[in-house]
Order: C-alpha cells, then structure tokens, then sequence
C-alpha cells in the first residue's frame, strides 16, 4: 500500500463521520504556525495568566509524521474519547485538581478530601505540593482511524483558540458552533504490508 492510498483512506474515513463539516491535512507551513500560535498561548498561561500550562495534547500530535484537523459541527462526536481534559499537576507529576466528567463528579461528591473550584474541576487537599503547580491538556484518544492499513500511534488534542481561529479562517469555516479537533498518525515503515 502506498502513502497516498493512506492519506486517501484516512480522509475518506474521517469525511464519511457524522458531525465532520470539514478536513485538512497539515503541511510544515501551517503545522509551523499552529505550533507558535500554542507556544504564545502558553506563555500567556492559564487561569488569566495566573498559572503556567502545558498542551501535551498538542505537541505530542504535532510530532506525528501527518496531521490533520477536522472541522466539526457536533459537541458529541463517538470517535473522541476524552479523558480526564485538564489537570493540575505539581513538578513532580502528582494530580493537584482535575477536570471531573459526570459520573465522577457523583462519585466525588461525598470525599471530604477536596474542594469544588467549579461544578466539574476539583482540587484535592491536604497534598504536599512539589514546586509550581501547572495545568496540563493531555492527549485525547481517537478512534476514528482504528482498522485503517498502515497508519499507526494515532493521537489528537483541543487546540487554543487562536489555532482554531486561524485553520477556520483558512478553510473557509468562521461561523459559529463549529470547532476543530486536531488528529496526528505515522505511517508503518517496511515489514509485512509495509508502506514503501
């Protein structure tokens, strides 16, 4: 199987997902802007500047070999599979607070142990913090490509808003409802049914 039979499985795949308006492969130009835009929203910090934050979501997409985004139209789209979205961690990687999806919220509810910051994030006490605390996005798991021939170690993450706004804007996409999602694969190299 060749690269293009790849990147033509891939976009046919991700086109024919309910909620997906739009897609776009990455080249080095836009993956280039894309990762300034998320280094000067990092060093603009999270919480109003407040505190330090890390996307690991993104870059570890963007060190893919392909990427793309997808333009969607639906909050509720079956091959993102979020996990916990944000996290406070201290410098030693423990979990200070945390983003807390319904079913853990209730789970939660009755711990004496930590505090509400907001309906869904969570801070837990009595923890002996490690050096400055920082919000962490983490990589979000992604489905959508699972079975397709030759492509491998898929990832994805939320982008900031300025990412957003920019790939929007290039592919036509500025009205409101709609959000991007970015997704990263490599493509399997030699062996069996290798790409060559």
């Amino acid at each position: 199987m060749d690269r293009g039979q790849i990147f033509r499985d891939v976009e046919e795949r991700i086109r024919g997902i309910p909620g997906v308006v739009d897609m776009r492969y990455l080249d080095d130009d836009l993956k280039d802007k894309v990762a300034c835009l998320e280094r000067q929203t990092e060093e603009g910090g999270a919480a109003g500047g407040l505190m330090p934050f890390v996307n690991k979501g993104v870059w570890e997409t963007l060190r893919r070999e392909s990427c793309f985004v997808i333009v969607l139209g639906s909050k509720e789209v079956p091959f993102v599979v979020p996990n916990h979205v944000i996290y406070i961690l201290d410098q030693k990687g423990q979990i200070v607070g945390e983003f807390l999806d319904e079913s853990r919220r209730r789970e939660m509810k009755s711990r004496e142990d930590i505090y509400f910051l907001s309906e869904d994030f969570v801070l837990y006490s009595g923890l002996e913090i490690h050096g400055e605390p920082y919000f962490l996005v983490p990589e979000i798991e992604f489905h959508g490509l699972d079975g397709i021939k030759g492509v491998s170690r898929v990832t994805s993450a939320s982008i900031s808003t300025p990412s957003d706004y920019l790939i929007r804007s290039l592919m036509g996409h500025t009205r409101k409802r709609l959000w991007t999602h970015l997704v990263g694969f490599d493509i399997i190299k030699g062996g069996d049914g290798g790409v060559v």
